[in-house]
């Protein structure tokens, strides 16, 4: 009996919640796409609709460079693309100086998708 209540311990404290988009922005992207801080670090401020369409199409010019398949598309699977090629960046960080998942090592694709989609959404 002891076991199995050992083992319910440990399923339970090793299985996280996943933190919403916005959660994940407030713990680990404000200090530099707050848009008070974001043009201090050239970074998109949060829900800037005109700097973030300019990095959702850079987003999929690179993956249409990337997959040469691409040549009409839907706008569900455009925005599909461009999910993908915002979360390559932020997994991987930017040369501007953005750290790699902005810090929040931690965090899935899935939780950094959310903050994706928080942070270049309308509030």
């Amino acid at each position: 009996m002891k076991i199995i209540f050992v083992l319910f311990l440990l399923l339970f404290f090793s299985i996280s919640y996943a933190k919403s988009g916005k959660e994940i922005f407030d713990n680990y992207c404000t200090t530099c796409h707050s848009p008070a801080m974001a043009s201090m670090f050239n970074a998109p401020a949060a829900h800037d609709i005109n700097m973030w369409n300019v990095r959702k199409n850079d987003a999929f010019n690179r993956a249409i460079v990337k997959k040469s398949s691409i040549k009409s598309v839907t706008g569900s699977e455009k925005e599909e693309y461009i999910l993908n090629e915002l979360l390559t960046t932020a997994i991987n960080g930017t040369v501007k100086g953005m750290p790699p998942k902005g810090t929040c090592m931690e965090c899935t694709d899935e939780e950094l998708k959310s903050v994706i989609k928080f942070i270049s959404s309308v509030e």
